[in-house]
């Protein structure tokens, strides 16, 4: 058996970064991030504490880098679409990236969305989301302002609002509806 290559090293040090951060994401979920601790975290990613640290200096920084991942994975469906949306295709393939990306990995954002919404953990998150959200708002209100729209701040607002919310209760409650058909109305509401 050859030594292993310094990718095949990093490669195993990548997957290992995922198996805590998983670990970590299904214990604040469960437990609450206040209760969960890094034996638990470590114990169920099957790893010692003493590794764990090697990858994540604290709960805190653990949970960071959880946040930024998901911010990650949302901006996925941006890709493609410059910072301001101007037509109706690139709104519409907004729209359908948001969805595809919830269709495409429901358990993760089932708790993701429950850590965002724990006490303290929201903070956080509005640090590391804030200007992204506002950046998509921003983006969304110059498609509506340049429709004529009235209120084109406002109309992103519900725009965004609506996707969430859609979102939320599609994992909460998967198969009551056809999130496709709520996607394809949404679009003719909003184009």
């Amino acid at each position: 058996m050859s030594p292993r290559t310094e990718e095949q090293y990093v490669q195993i040090r990548k997957n290992r970064k995922v198996q805590i951060m998983e670990a970590a994401l299904q214990s604040f979920a469960l437990e609450g991030y206040y209760k969960a601790s890094i034996a638990g975290i470590a114990k169920r990613a099957g790893v010692s504490k003493g590794l764990l640290y090697n990858y994540f200096d604290s709960k805190e920084a653990l949970l960071d880098a959880l946040l930024a991942f998901g911010m990650e994975k949302f901006g996925d469906i941006l890709t493609g679409i410059d910072d301001v949306l101007d037509t109706p295709e690139e709104l519409r393939q907004y729209i359908k990236g948001g969805f595809e990306l919830i269709r495409r990995e429901p358990d993760f954002f089932r708790l993701y969305f429950g850590i965002l919404m724990q006490p303290g953990v929201s903070d956080l998150a509005r640090e590391h989301y804030g200007e992204m959200v506002q950046s998509l708002i921003r983006g969304l209100s110059v498609y509506f302002e340049t429709k004529g729209d009235a209120n084109p701040m406002e109309k992103a607002m519900l725009l965004g609002a609506l996707m969430d919310g859609v979102g939320l209760y599609y994992l909460l409650a998967p198969g009551t509806f056809d999130l496709e058909k709520l996607e394809k109305m949404i679009f003719e509401l909003f184009k």
